[in-house]
């Protein structure tokens, strides 16, 4: 019981110095161990964790593994800005950002912290280092542009890239194992005396580009009036061609027509006149035959008033076709109920009344 009372007793005594035994390494760092007596910097990076430690024999430094950004700016504290005096004598201030990160060991990708751990000591101190050298390699790669060439996107482009090839290259040199990701121009503070005169030129550029584009504007309406006139034109021959087309088409269709409207009267005329021949013709004939037969007829009966009795007939026919107006018979001459006689009177002397048989009387 004693014993184990005593061992307790050793154990929380124990505690407080195991606690400085132990340190912890956080997700977001990694850790460098320096032997402070002898050995240096080890030369390998902690992953997050716990990790053993000497008392006053060694040292863990925590490094910040992910990317960094630097800003070179005006701030309450101080003013980082690159300031860039052109050959033009103006002055031209330049927010800048330098984004970066501890570098890396190819092709394994860990982190190399413990190499910077050697130069510098600490995280803080790379960023200064890193602050200060991106503020003279920007001053001077950029001093190279003219103040206006800073409009010029490609220009302002191509110098942040050979400024962050120049940065990358310094800080190796100097012992600094960092990674330079990008180097950007953020904003840019032109001399005001500049931007009067930038203001002025561009207002006078902008006059003359107004004046080259109511010149243009102008000859392009000239173009546009030729342009309309000459499709007036067209269009006014193209119509006259057409019109001169369709009547000259009319024509050939109506001369068409009046062909086979003319040959059509020919045809019906042809028919006509040969229907009207026929008629003639056959009416002709007609005429002939009644002709013939009355001529028969009258022979016929000129032959039947030769015969006996034909003289009478034809002398009551006479009668009975003759109408008389008024009749003065002189009795002194005839008797007038002398039928023979008057008959003679009538038919003239020499007719032969003699030869008429006389008609028989009823039985």
């Amino acid at each position: 019981m004693t014993r184990r009372l005593i061992l307790v007793a050793v154990l929380l005594a124990a505690l407080p110095i195991l606690s400085t035994c132990v340190r912890k390494i956080p997700l977001d760092k990694v850790g460098v161990i320096t032997n402070n007596f002898g050995g240096g910097v080890a030369e390998h990076d902690l992953d997050a964790g716990y990790v053993w430690l000497w008392p006053g024999m060694q040292t863990l430094s925590l490094w910040d593994p992910t990317v960094q950004v630097i800003h070179l700016e005006r701030t309450p504290r101080a003013d980082t800005r690159v300031n860039i005096r052109g050959k033009d004598q103006y002055t031209t201030q330049l927010d800048m950002t330098v984004i970066f990160r501890i570098g890396r060991e190819a092709p394994s990708g860990k982190t190399l912290a413990w190499r910077v751990a050697r130069t510098l000591g600490s995280m803080e101190k790379l960023r200064d280092i890193t602050l200060s050298t991106s503020n003279k390699v920007i001053w001077e790669v950029m001093s190279d542009l003219a103040t206006e060439e800073f409009y010029a996107t490609d220009k302002r482009g191509e110098h942040a890239d050979r400024a962050k090839t120049t940065l990358q290259k310094t800080l190796l040199e100097n012992g600094v194992q960092v990674e330079v990701l990008d180097v950007l121009v953020r904003k840019i503070d032109y001399d005001r005396n500049f931007e009067a005169r930038l203001l002025e030129k561009q207002l006078l550029e902008q006059d003359q580009l107004l004046q080259t584009s109511l010149a243009r504007a102008e000859v392009e309406k000239q173009v546009t009036e030729k342009i309309q006139k000459e499709t007036e034109a067209a269009v006014k021959r193209i119509t006259e061609q057409r019109q001169k087309e369709v009547k000259t088409l009319l024509a050939e269709k109506e001369k068409q027509l009046r062909q086979i409207e003319g040959d059509t009267g020919l045809y019906t005329m042809e028919i006509t006149s040969a229907a009207a021949r026929y008629l003639k013709e056959k009416t002709a004939e007609g005429n002939l035959l009644v002709d013939q037969g009355r001529a028969k007829g009258e022979e016929a009966i000129n032959a039947a008033y030769r015969q006996a009795g034909g003289e009478y007939l034809l002398g009551k026919k006479m009668i009975e076709n003759v109408e008389f107006g008024e009749i003065e018979i002189n009795t002194n001459l005839w008797n007038p109920f002398d039928i023979e006689e008057t008959l003679r009177k009538i038919l003239g002397s020499g007719s032969d009344l003699g030869k008429v048989p006389a008609p028989k009387s009823a039985k």
